[in-house]
């Protein structure tokens, strides 16, 4: 063959595997460079947005079992009033409050149903009580939520109970609402619909860690208090990370506690949801890449023998490429007679040129702050644009650290980089669910807050300002931030005329003396 001689390969042959190995491992390293970047990037997505998504459950959660509690006191009183309870009206109660329970009974001190609704749950008017949690509803003579437990008729039940208290003051007994944990329930109404879909989905424990509800029905009513993350939540924590479960799978999830019920939920999606879009990055890099791997393998093959000490510097160089990524500027020119290796030596920075592009690229369209973990600016500007575009009303509430400088100087960068994060975080818990924290650049960060006026959004500015102030943070010693504030439409219709009048205002609050929010005044006044 012609690619080899007697003693060993020809230098065209040489020349051009040198070529394609380099290029090779050039555009391995640049795409593995891109991987990580964009998992780590949907790892804290998806771990962020399930810990708000279990912390707005559970929000959601307190709020209904606060009112199925207000609804069972009600039906109490009523129980209270009479002697005896109507048939008819003890249906038409049950009727108003089938969204919340799947059946209500009343029994008094002595464990015997007085009432039930519906007729047909397997138990009648007369019949005694025997559960350990009916016994506490007569010991306690109060309102509780009990653990989940089997009741006579088989049912896995969670009894939510209030005491009848006669006009007299005396205890009568209890007026009982139950759900039917096995079955169509309040709670799967409310939990059974992920928001992101893609594998995700909810489940809820009790604070022993046992399933009150699952999207397969079969495991409520089971032990998982050996999961990590349902360890962390029956403690009372609110949080994510990634997690096996107790069937193996590996899932990104998000946990809050639910301090009524002492209930913990979690929103967990399969942690092999990002393999997807990892799989199309690295297709699409390989299909820019190959036109110029291609033309690069058709130059090397009319490289001269002649031309093996400028190859040799070009070698040198991708061998150092394929330890980390180098700009395109930095490769060495390489000087030579041969029209070729000219060529060789351009193809391969176009190749890179081309290679960075392409990454950076897909950098600038991930949207998340790096550091704080909060909207950068390119999603500041597409959800302002949004929101102009469909004229939604909002404020933009643009904020800076006051005497940052001072802090990087006295602290260093590290410490520095630690108040930022602190700074997004109370940003985050503060901020309402539709709003969106972003960091505008170095010490500036804003919110944009959506269906607000100025005055609402003077009193986010104002206590957020005022937590930082009276709060340490990782320098050791508190620090206070200026905020100026503008509004969609009254300041103007375009978002270089929000930030132009909401940076006047914050320019005033420095102006002012710092530490204090300015309001940008309306046109003409």
């Amino acid at each position: 063959m012609n690619y080899f001689t007697k003693k060993g390969f020809t230098l065209r042959f040489t020349i051009s595997l040198l070529v394609i190995t380099a290029i090779l491992l050039t555009m391995l390293t640049s795409i593995t460079s891109a991987v990580q970047v964009n998992r780590s990037s949907l790892i804290d997505n998806y771990l962020n947005k399930n810990e708000s998504y279990a912390k707005k459950l559970a929000s959601n959660t307190n709020e209904l079992l606060i009112t199925m509690q207000e609804n069972i006191g009600a039906i109490a009183k009523i129980s209270g009033r009479e002697p005896e309870i109507d048939p008819q009206l003890f249906d038409d109660l049950f009727q108003e409050n089938t969204q919340y329970f799947n059946s209500i009974v009343v029994a008094d001190n002595n464990r015997i149903i007085r009432a039930l609704s519906p007729r047909t749950i397997g138990i009648s008017v007369g019949d005694k009580i025997t559960s350990e949690q009916s016994k506490m509803a007569i010991q306690l003579k109060k309102a509780f939520i009990s653990e989940p437990y089997r009741a006579t008729t088989g049912r896995l039940i969670i009894l939510i109970s209030a005491p009848i208290i006669d006009k007299s003051g005396r205890y009568k007994g209890f007026v009982g609402g139950t759900i039917y944990l096995e079955e169509k329930n309040v709670l799967s109404n409310m939990l059974k619909e992920h928001f992101f879909g893609d594998g995700s989905y909810v489940y809820v424990v009790e604070k022993g860690g046992e399933l009150i509800f699952h999207t397969n029905k079969k495991r409520i009513g089971q032990s998982v208090l050996q999961n990590e993350v349902v360890q962390k939540v029956v403690l009372g924590q609110s949080g994510s990370q990634r997690v096996m479960n107790s069937e193996g799978d590996r899932f990104l999830a998000g946990y809050a506690f639910e301090p009524s019920s002492a209930w913990g939920i979690i929103s967990q999606t399969p942690a092999q949801v990002i393999d997807k879009p990892l799989h199309n990055l690295v297709k699409r890099m390989l299909l820019v890449s190959l036109p110029f791997l291609l033309l690069i393998l058709l130059l090397g093959w009319w490289v001269a023998n002649r031309i093996a000490k400028p190859l040799h510097t070009l070698a040198q160089f991708s061998d150092e490429a394929m330890l980390q990524p180098v700009p395109a500027e930095n490769i060495p020119d390489i000087k030579s007679y041969y029209y070729e290796v000219r060529l060789l030596s351009q193809s391969v920075k176009i190749a890179l040129q081309n290679m960075n592009q392409d990454l950076t690229h897909l950098r600038n369209e991930v949207k998340i702050d790096e550091l704080t973990g909060l909207a950068n600016r390119r999603a500041f500007d597409e959800v302002m644009a949004g929101w102009m575009e469909s004229n939604i009303p909002f404020a933009l509430i643009l904020m800076d650290i006051d005497h940052f400088k001072q802090v990087n100087d006295t602290y260093g960068h590290v410490v520095g980089d630690d108040c930022l994060r602190y700074l997004a975080r109370i940003m985050h818990l503060m901020a309402s669910e539709d709003d969106l924290c972003f960091r505008y650049g170095g010490e500036e960060f804003g919110i944009l807050v959506k269906h607000c006026g100025l005055g609402r959004a003077k009193d986010l500015a104002d206590r957020l300002r005022e937590q930082l102030a009276r709060t340490k943070s990782p320098a050791g010693t508190s620090i206070t931030l200026s905020a100026g504030i503008a509004a969609f439409p009254v300041h103007g219709r375009s978002a270089q005329q929000l930030v132009e009048r909401a940076d006047e205002a914050l320019y005033q609050s420095k102006k002012d003396g710092r530490n204090r929010t300015t309001v940008s005044s309306l046109p003409g006044a």
